[in-house]
């Protein structure tokens, strides 16, 4: 299978000056405050945002290996070793799950450190992903916000990934 890598900045231009502006969706609006017994629970905002153009703005989840068109978007930033700690992970519960376009389920997406805002459909409820994670909510990508690296692009970033610690 061939891998193709994407320019994540690409997203952060998501939308241009004739497109509709889509409202700004903040991870503290996920669930209901305050937090009662029942545990977390779906803010209406949330809920009602179910299947509308919405923008997010978070840090790309760094995971050992990334998975082909898609990563996770956190409030705050994570690192998962996904080896060591198997499922026992830090991951946020206000997490959402970015997939890119269908066409371009097969690139791999590298990560990107900082803040990051994207603007894609979000969908929300309970969904088994094919590695067994569990996401409640979902932010799919149009095909125009995402890019292929050129050549150039691919050589600084695996040259720059040799030399992280």
């Amino acid at each position: 299978m061939r891998h193709l890598f994407f320019s994540i900045a690409v997203c952060i231009s998501c939308t241009t000056a004739s497109a509709q502006v889509a409202p700004n969706l903040l991870f503290n609006e996920f669930f209901k405050q305050p937090i009662s017994s029942k545990g977390l629970e779906m803010s209406p905002k949330l809920s009602s945002a179910d299947g509308l153009k919405v923008q997010i703005t978070g840090y790309m989840v760094q995971q050992e290996v990334p998975h082909l068109g898609r990563f996770m978007l956190s409030p705050r930033p994570v690192q998962m070793s996904e080896h060591a700690d198997g499922e026992a992970d830090d991951l946020p519960a206000a997490l959402v799950t970015v997939y890119l376009d269908d066409p371009q389920k097969d690139w791999l997406i590298p990560y990107t450190r900082g803040l990051i805002s994207i603007t894609g459909q979000l969908s929300v409820g309970r969904l088994e992903e094919i590695d067994g994670r569990v996401s409640w909510v979902r932010l799919m990508l149009p095909a125009q916000a995402t890019r292929s690296m050129d050549s150039a692009e691919r050589t600084n970033y695996l040259h720059a990934q040799q030399h992280t610690h």
